[in-house]
């Protein structure tokens, strides 16, 4: 039975950055695909939106596990993990409902007034985006009308934060390869059962169940054992990047869904540590977090005002503009900050 290395300080030069800001990208260019149906943008449809998404997961995986075991107190790795998402999420959901009385094609007052606004606000600001995902006469004539349809991966994420110390607290007792492995298993069982359940019985139920946060588990937890095993796949050298990215392409040439997340950890940790440092991607800022949950408003926003069936190129690059733009500010602003705010002291708290 394999125990737990020894915690070592691993964030020297790697790409971890740079993946995170691709990966952002990508979910947005697949959003601006489909959410303006421009023939002349159907070439982003080539980027797999899939990828993009689970290599967030499992960096995530690596990078929480990796912040659990170098934090000395459960409440100081709560107050870091709740300070680096809920701050400008909640930005994003205010200034969303904001927005909304802008554009709504409803009377001022009548917006105000419309329950499905406040059901909006309150639902998204405790992550409940499936609960109100539009706002009254925002985007109605479009193809997708919710507002904001990248936050409920959010969700997935704190919950992920949640389940990280017990986690821990088994590895520690029983190894990594033995909690990890059987938790990536289960989690397999939840997406490809209630999967399966949904195809049979053709009751969406299933498949909304299967989405949910145990089966993402699949690509947290292999991020969490590459933490782990660090090292010994840092030896593997180049053999590893090779075997992960053909087993990546066989994986999604025939659909192995299970292969899938193991396949792409290999690959995401291949291209953090063993390519070349690709540079400081954060040196004006950790924008990725920032793109990800401003993109989709914004390229609602220009579709609502016609800017894509005006130019879609102008509009591709206006988007991408405004996005950068906002996540510089979002950083800057409010994410930076609020991780620079010092903690209370013991006395203060207790007082």
């Amino acid at each position: 039975m394999s125990r737990t290395p020894a915690t070592l300080p691993t964030r020297h030069h790697n790409n971890f950055d740079v993946l995170r800001l691709l990966a952002a990208s990508g979910v947005m260019a697949l959003h601006i695909h489909d959410l303006t149906a421009e023939p002349a943008l159907a070439w982003l449809h080539w980027l797999d939106a899939r990828v993009a998404l689970c290599t967030f997961f499992i960096i995530s995986g690596y990078l929480v596990f990796q912040s659990y075991e170098q934090t000395p107190r459960l409440g100081r790795y709560v107050d870091k993990r709740l300070r680096r998402i809920v701050p400008a999420y909640a930005v994003v959901i205010v200034l969303s409902v904001l927005m909304g009385a802008w554009v709504s094609t409803l009377a001022w007052s009548d917006y105000w007034q419309h329950s499905d606004t406040w059901r909006y606000l309150w639902g998204n600001l405790i992550f409940l985006n499936f609960i109100q995902p539009t706002l009254p006469g925002v985007f109605e004539g479009q193809p997708y009308t919710a507002v904001n349809g990248a936050l409920w991966t959010i969700k997935v994420e704190l919950m992920f934060y949640m389940v990280v110390p017990l986690f821990v607290w088994l590895v520690r007792r029983l190894g990594h390869h033995a909690v990890l492995g059987l938790g990536f298993v289960l989690a397999c069982l939840w997406w490809g059962g209630f999967t399966a359940l949904g195809e049979a019985t053709g009751r969406g139920v299933y498949i909304e169940l299967a989405k949910q946060m145990p089966g993402w588990l699949m690509f947290f937890l292999p991020g969490a054992w590459c933490y782990y095993e660090r090292e010994r796949l840092k030896a593997r050298g180049w053999p590893l990047g090779a075997v992960s990215v053909v087993l990546l392409g066989l994986a999604l040439a025939f659909e192995l869904n299970y292969l899938f997340p193991l396949a792409l950890a290999g690959a995401v940790f291949y291209a953090a540590f063993g390519l070349p440092w690709l540079g400081n991607a954060t040196r004006h800022g950790d924008l990725s977090y920032g793109i990800y949950i401003l993109h989709f408003p914004l390229i609602q926003l220009l579709v609502h005002f016609g800017v894509f069936q005006a130019s879609p190129w102008g509009g591709l690059a206006l988007v991408l503009g405004l996005v950068v733009a906002l996540a510089w500010l979002s950083w800057h602003l409010v994410e930076a900050p609020m991780l620079r705010r010092p903690r209370p002291a013991p006395h203060t708290a207790a007082a």
